[in-house]
């Protein structure tokens, strides 16, 4: 295991702490308040020894000056101290080693909060298995031909997440059920009526008429186009719905409860604006309703989806993508699947077409891991880089974080984003349209700029990116789909 702490001996510690500094006895005296401390969370929960001493924030609500921290665990820690006290939260930095621990805080009336546990782990790295590669079944090749796109699931039932691919020219959904060690056999197939469209795009999965089985919403391309629903039957095979009213395809899409009525809506980028349909949770949608539109071309190749402005409520950034320009879309979301006016910044000479979204600087507030395929001016190679989110709907793009340079024009980074080696923090996964390199860089407790970065090579042409655990070990595996070679490569992680 790379870089694992030392257990310490297993003893029993108790650590007893005051709030208002190391050192002195708790004070009892000022009366206890209304409000009983309590604590909700702590995190984050697992470290890595690059990381130590690390600084844990613990939140709930009651906190106080004079507080009593308690620590309880069975393997070793220094003598904390508190800090960064609010009503709320407070931090706590020490060397915590692996093993599981409780926590709990008394304030100066005497009134205590249960004990809270929570377990620190050590960060394993990443070790992937050679790639596998399964063919996909698509008839045509080439960008926007083949295998367009992939979703992550258990179609079967079974506990294990199966592969769902959409093929363009063939009109076919080829799913892959695993066979519990990440391996897979011959897919399911589904033959989707594409409905007057000349084929499938990207799909997009979520249990949509919440009967417990996956289902799919696929775009079309070309044509008469529509988002068709897929209704998962619980073995890989699907039957096809009705099409959302309105809709008109997608290149990215996200299923998510934008309006809180406990039933999954579906956000897209479009070729032309966003838009959004609400689901009615049996199956069916609202028609799809156009969101205003940015500045410029209005084409989302790259998109996601979270609370960018601190208020609770899912926003919308897009990767608006130009021949010679493009921005970084931010529409607001009022909470009830509406959206505000966008507000839009400008990477240039950078020209995005890939967005991902994570929390990479541990401040809480989300960051832009985005993907460049070009820029304006020379010269002009492909590039992933991280822009750091200022809480309020903007991104830092005049000192982005590289993570990954190309070694020519690219015809696309993609990039995504998982917590592969498990150390509580997002890792930067980047894909190659035109090299086949595939990148992944590990985040570090200083910046994701210096994280480890671990290089692959594949086929040039892959187009997508998705992680899960596949073989049932713990640790994200990841799966990249190629319209080029119609491959899925399969990497699974190993422990180590």
């Amino acid at each position: 295991m790379k870089g694992a702490n030392k257990r310490a001996r297993a003893a029993l510690l108790i650590v007893s702490v005051l709030i208002a500094g190391c050192g002195g006895s708790a004070v009892q005296s000022g009366g206890g308040g209304s409000n009983v401390p309590t604590i909700s969370n702590v995190n984050p929960s697992t470290v890595t020894s690059s990381a130590l001493p690390r600084t844990v924030t613990v939140n709930g609500t009651g906190f106080q000056s004079g507080l009593t921290v308690t620590i309880t665990t069975s393997s070793s820690s220094t003598h904390p101290a508190p800090s960064q006290i609010t009503s709320t939260s407070f931090q706590i930095t020490a060397i915590f080693n692996t093993g599981s621990y409780t926590i709990s805080v008394t304030d100066p009336g005497g009134q205590a909060s249960s004990p809270f546990a929570f377990t620190v782990k050590t960060a394993l790295g990443i070790n992937f298995a050679p790639q596998v590669n399964y063919a996909t079944g698509a008839t045509t090749s080439g960008p926007g031909e083949g295998s367009a796109s992939i979703a992550l699931a258990d179609f079967s039932g079974d506990g294990k997440l199966d592969i769902a691919v959409s093929n363009y020219g063939s009109n076919t959904i080829s799913v892959f059920l695993n066979k519990g060690d990440g391996s897979f056999g011959a897919p399911v197939v589904t033959t989707v009526d594409p409905q007057g469209a000349l084929g499938l795009g990207a799909i997009v999965s979520g249990d949509f008429n919440e009967d417990g089985k996956p289902d799919l919403i696929v775009a079309t391309t070309a044509g008469s186009q529509s988002d068709l629903v897929l209704l998962g039957n619980g073995d890989g095979t699907f039957t096809q719905g009705s099409p959302i009213p309105n809709s008109f395809g997608f290149i990215q899409a996200r299923a998510v409860d934008l309006n809180g009525d406990k039933h999954l809506d579906l956000i897209v980028g479009n070729n032309g604006n966003m838009s959004v349909a609400l689901g009615n949770g049996d199956g069916t949608f609202n028609p799809a309703d156009p969101v205003s539109t940015g500045p410029l071309f209005n084409t989302y190749p790259g998109m996601d989806v979270g609370d960018l402005t601190g208020n609770g409520d899912l926003d919308f950034v897009g990767a608006d993508f130009g021949p010679s320009a493009g921005d970084i879309v931010v529409f607001p979301g009022n909470g009830d699947g509406t959206f505000q006016t966008p507000t839009w910044q400008s990477p240039a000479p950078m020209v995005p077409d890939s967005i991902a979204l994570a929390d990479f600087n541990d401040d809480g507030k989300l960051d832009a891991l985005i993907g460049y395929p070009f820029g304006t001016s020379p010269p002009s190679v492909g590039s992933a880089e991280v822009a750091l989110g200022n809480g309020n709907g903007t991104f830092n793009l005049t000192s982005q974080l590289p993570i990954y340079t190309s070694s020519l024009e690219s015809s696309g980074i993609t990039v995504q984003t998982a917590d592969l080696d498990q150390d509580g923090r997002p890792d930067a996964l980047v894909t190659d349209y035109s090299t086949g390199v595939f990148t992944v860089v590990l985040n570090n407790a200083s910046s994701i700029a210096n994280g480890t970065s671990y290089t692959y090579t594949t086929a040039p042409g892959s187009l997508e990116i998705a992680a899960g655990d596949l073989n049932g070990d713990g640790m994200p595996d990841v799966v990249l789909v190629n319209d080029e070679t119609n491959q899925l490569s399969v990497f699974l992680s190993q422990s180590q």
